[in-house]
């Protein structure tokens, strides 16, 4: 995720994170059925800035921030195509409003909401023009002991799906609770119960729902190091494939060295059973990792390995394990951020069910160049990124993309 330059208000954060969460969702459009997975969405709850909103006045503590954005994507592959591509231009305007109850930052009770329509249109498509929206709300409670987050957020976005196969219009829910305790200085407790629902709008493509609850606890064996156990059950539920319930135990680990260098992971196995599978539990690997490096005020290093299990949105009686690996670069320069970066994406098909034919897996791999920075003054904001993505599998494409925005704060 791009990071401001340090000359960057909180206000010019709220204008360039907007944009990016919707240019990202152009990004992502391949990858809508793994999106289900993601138990904190990428959203911009509490990404609230503190300098410039539109205070309430005396009686009502928070205020309020606007944005209107523009932005055009072009795209060589619009239908991911291997035989017949076709190419498309897309424009989108994305007006934009955020409140937060706390601007300042450092009360013990703490409201953010954030709200975006977008109004989509094709050059070479008209028939698919339309209209999404995303919002979300974040609650947090922080005590002496005690922080307690709660969160909900839908989005809608439209898209060819790599793993569908088809252009969609797709929409996701997610909403979670957390809450950690510390019990004494170096143990804590922690929980969390989260829900993800997504829909597509087509007969052809199916939406699923997952459902976790997790309970874990961490030991601070210094003052850098932390590590715990931590168990995790979830069910998945979707036409294609049944129900899917499923045990994880892990250990999780998390490194900091001051605001430089921070790692944070799990690695265990997980139990699987599913209501249409008459063989044994299915057992494998589960885990994450995200490791952040500031390697210095102008640079930053970021990386992730996430692997997700989700009905598979087409395909009768399969799952998709998916495994993600990224890597990210950041640049600082005077007024902006150069970026470049890579995202492998391994897709497997896993029979669930009385099957005829199981699909190859997916071996998606993109690489892209971001660049973003406040042109004039720090009201308006330029975004543009360029990617080149490889799939091979059940269809082999390549797909090239130009994505340029403008974002405006009044």
């Amino acid at each position: 995720m791009f990071s401001p330059p340090r000359n960057f208000t909180r206000r010019s954060e709220f204008i360039i994170c907007g944009l990016i969460f919707q240019l990202l969702g152009f990004a992502s459009a391949q990858n809508f059925t793994i999106r289900v997975a993601e138990v904190e969405p990428l959203n911009l709850i509490g990404m609230m800035p503190s300098v410039g909103w539109l205070g309430l006045g005396e009686g009502l503590k928070g205020g309020f921030a606007y944005g209107i954005g523009v932005s055009s994507l072009y795209d060589s592959n619009f239908l991911l195509d291997e035989n017949a591509t076709e190419d498309e231009w897309a424009f989108n305007f994305l007006p934009q409003i955020g409140y937060s109850t706390d601007p300042e930052g450092g009360a013990p009770l703490a409201l953010s909401a954030d709200y975006s329509p977008n109004y989509r249109t094709y050059l070479n498509h008209s028939n698919l023009n339309g209209f999404d929206q995303s919002g979300g709300v974040l609650m947090k409670v922080e005590g002496a002991k005690t922080k307690i987050t709660a969160y909900a957020r839908y989005s809608e976005a439209a898209g060819t799906d790599r793993l569908a196969g088809q252009f969609v219009n797709a929409s996701v829910l997610n909403a979670g609770l957390q809450g950690i305790y510390q019990v004494a200085p170096k143990t804590s407790l922690s929980g969390s119960l989260a829900a993800a629902v997504s829909d597509y709008g087509s007969g052809a493509v199916v939406g699923s729902e997952i459902y976790t609850a997790q309970v874990g606890g961490f030991w601070a064996a210094t003052e850098r190091l932390r590590f715990g156990p931590s168990i995790r059950y979830s069910v998945a539920q979707s036409d294609n494939t049944g129900n899917r319930d499923a045990w994880a135990l892990s250990m999780q680990a998390q490194y900091q060295v001051g605001e430089r260098i921070g790692v944070s992971g799990s690695l265990g196995v997980e139990s699987a059973n599913s209501s249409r599978d008459t063989g044994s539990d299915t057992v494998q690997i589960t885990g994450d990792l995200t490791a952040n490096y500031t390697i210095s005020e102008l640079w930053a290093w970021r990386n992730s390995v996430r692997y997700a299990t989700v009905p598979a949105p087409t395909e009768v009686n399969y799952v998709v394990n998916n495994l993600m690996i990224s890597t990210e670069l950041n640049r600082r320069l005077l007024k902006a951020t150069a970026g470049i970066g890579v995202e492998l994406n391994v897709s497997d098909y896993v029979q669930v069910g009385t099957v005829t034919e199981t699909p190859e897996r997916e071996d998606n791999f993109g690489a892209f160049l971001a660049y973003q920075r406040t042109i004039f003054t720090e009201r308006l904001a330029l975004d543009s990124r360029i990617r080149y993505t490889v799939n091979q599998g059940n269809s082999d494409w390549n797909q090239f993309q130009v994505t340029v925005g403008l974002n405006l704060q009044f």
